[in-house]
């Protein structure tokens, strides 16, 4: 397995963030409409990504999520709170895609900032949503929500083979009014 160096990724990433203006200069340019993305047009994965984005993540057509991710998968999924890895099959990701859908139908998800490199292809994400469920055991409260997540795939043979993601649920947690409290100190 090859692995891109934390300083490759830093400095694409950082290559391509918009810097606001110093104080007194010129206002910067409006943003462009749709995502900045830093990858060869060509790029195969990059094309995987965006039908990956329209079908599961926007659609979420769990059906089709044998099109996109490997037989088996390492997922290195943060938003839990882990750290660890696990194994996860297309089939495991069709229940959750269709399970966003029905707690969620409106949410969307837009992307800020693409990068490719080497296999591997990084988004930065804004999430749109509603609590219609709840979280944490809460009822829902209906609010609505932004949040931003980035998520890291890696690529082999034009599926992914791997993924790491998080997202800001404290921000979530604080939009939809929870009180977020820490844990008590033990002795």
């Amino acid at each position: 397995m090859r692995l891109m160096p934390a300083a490759v990724l830093v400095s694409l990433v950082a290559a391509h963030l918009v810097v606001p203006a110093a104080r007194g200069a010129e206002p910067a340019a409006a943003a462009p409409a749709g995502p900045t993305i830093a990858c060869n047009s060509d790029d195969p994965n990059l094309k995987t990504y965006l039908q990956m984005h329209d079908v599961l993540f926007m659609q979420r057509d769990g059906s089709r999520a044998a099109e996109f991710y490997a037989p088996q998968l390492i997922s290195h999924n943060l938003d839990s709170g882990g750290g660890s890895a696990m194994i996860v099959k297309p089939s495991d990701l069709a229940r959750m895609w269709a399970a966003s859908k029905k707690n969620d139908p409106e949410r969307k998800l837009v992307d800020n900032l693409i990068v490719c490199h080497d296999g591997y292809v990084v988004v930065r994400t804004t999430v749109h949503g509603t609590d219609n469920v709840g979280f944490e055991g809460h009822p829902p409260t209906g609010k609505r929500y932004s949040i931003s997540a980035t998520d890291i795939y890696r690529f082999e043979n034009g599926k992914v083979v791997e993924r790491w993601g998080n997202s800001d649920l404290v921000s979530m947690y604080r939009q939809l009014g929870y009180t977020l409290t820490p844990p008590a100190k033990t002795p």
